[in-house]
């Protein structure tokens, strides 16, 4: 719990604010973002989102505190006092309405990519599971093909990352492909970076039917 309390705690001085300013943009008191920041309650769903939308400026600031939240011990209580239970209650709606909106834009996503598959004529399976590890698709090859659906291509690389080394190590393929719906040069600088180090090829949905048939097709 250190590691989220310090991290807000950095995020509050990077946007130069105070607890009491976050507070009042997030519908808590002042004691109980001290409670958050110093590990004895954890926020609530709906109240560590908007804390998301008070401090984080990029996309690198959110994954560290997405991180950092994830990190949090099990079993710490949730800070339930709201200033204002019926604010609580719109945020939360808020919340689950945005998730729901993403689901439905990845389950379309992924719909996409099965269709632009299918038309390949590659053999694949999807999705594709292994005891406790599951990729959306997998081409059964040559070569073996581990992919990935990215419908928000703005969010948690780091996890797109570790999934990519796990389905190396336990789904035996030997290329890790991750559909995007923005440009390898769209993303930015310092991920592409990490992805041109890492094992991991991206390619965008509408230029999948042409990396099957140079890449897996034509053998």
């Amino acid at each position: 719990m250190k590691l989220f309390g310090n991290t807000v705690k950095f995020l509050l001085a990077q946007r130069g604010l105070t607890a009491k300013e976050l507070a009042e943009r997030v519908n808590l008191s002042e004691t109980s973002v001290s409670k958050i920041v110093n590990g004895v309650t954890k926020p609530r769903q709906a109240n560590f989102t908007r804390i998301i939308q008070e401090l984080c400026a990029t996309p690198d600031e959110e994954q560290q505190l997405v991180s950092a939240y994830a990190q949090i011990e099990e079993g710490l209580e949730d800070e339930q006092k709201q200033v204002d239970p019926a604010v609580y209650e719109r945020l939360e709606k808020d919340r689950v309405r945005r998730y729901l909106q993403a689901k439905s834009q990845s389950i379309a996503f992924r719909e996409q990519a099965d269709e632009v598959l299918t038309q390949s004529g590659v053999p694949f399976q999807g999705p594709h599971q292994n005891q406790e590890i599951i990729c959306d698709f997998f081409i059964l090859g040559p070569p073996r093909i581990a992919i990935e659906c990215k419908a928000n291509s703005k969010r948690d690389w780091d996890r797109t990352l570790t999934s990519a080394k796990l389905f190396r190590a336990e789904l035996h393929c030997e290329r890790v492909l991750v559909i995007t719906t923005d440009e390898f040069a769209e993303l930015d600088a310092g991920l592409r970076q990490r992805l041109e180090k890492s094992d991991v090829e991206i390619v965008h949905l509408s230029k999948l039917g042409g990396y099957l048939r140079a890449r897996v097709a034509n053998g």
